[in-house]
C-alpha cells in the first residue's frame, strides 16, 4: 500500500508571471504542487462581457468591481476545495496546476528588490527552466522560512 502524502507547508497567495495570475504551493514530503487560485481564464467571460453604453457614461468602475468581486469568490472557494483534496486532486482541480518533485529542483532563491521580490525555482528541464513568483513584502520571511524548512540544502541565499 501507498503511503500518503501530507502537506507539510504552503504558500499562500503568490502572483506569476501576471498580476491576475495567483497561486498556492503545498509542499509534501517528495514535492510541490502549484495550485492555481486565480487565473486570467478564469475570467475570459468578465473581460470580453461589457456594455457600451455603460462604459460611456461610468468607464468601466463598475466592470472593474464586478471582477474583483468575482476574483476574490473565486479564490475563496478554490482555498476551501483545497482543505478537503488530496495533493493528487489538487492537482487535477485546474489545466495549469503542476508538480515539481524535489529531486528536478537545482536551486531555490529569493530575491530582494525595492518594489517586488521573486521566489525563483530552478528546475531540470531541456533546457533548465525557471520558474518564478512575485513576493510581497510581508511574504518573504515567511518563504524563506518554508524553502529553508523543506529544501535546506537548495536553497541559494540572493540579495
Amino acid at each position: 500500500m501507498a503511503k500518503l502524502e501530507h502537506v507539510i507547508e504552503t504558500l499562500q497567495g503568490l502572483t506569476g508571471e501576471t498580476f491576475d495570475s495567483v497561486y498556492d504551493l503545498f509542499f509534501s514530503e517528495k514535492r510541490m504542487i502549484v495550485a492555481v487560485v486565480l487565473h486570467p481564464s478564469d475570467l475570459i467571460d468578465k473581460y470580453q462581457r461589457s456594455d457600451p453604453l455603460t462604459s460611456v457614461f461610468l468607464g468601466n468602475a463598475l466592470r472593474s468591481r464586478e471582477i474583483k468581486l468575482q476574483s476574490a469568490k473565486l479564490i475563496e472557494e478554490r482555498r476551501i476545495a483545497f482543505k478537503t483534496k488530496n495533493l493528487d486532486e489538487i492537482l487535477t482541480m485546474h489545466k495549469a496546476n503542476m508538480e515539481i518533485d524535489y529531486e528536478n529542483i537545482i536551486s531555490v532563491s529569493i530575491r530582494k528588490r525595492f518594489l517586488t521580490s521573486h521566489l525563483i525555482f530552478e528546475v531540470q528541464r531541456n533546457p533548465k527552466k525557471k520558474i518564478t513568483f512575485s513576493l510581497k513584502k510581508s511574504q518573504i520571511v515567511e518563504a524563506e522560512k518554508v524553502i529553508n524548512g523543506i529544501l535546506p540544502s537548495k536553497f541559494v541565499k540572493a540579495s
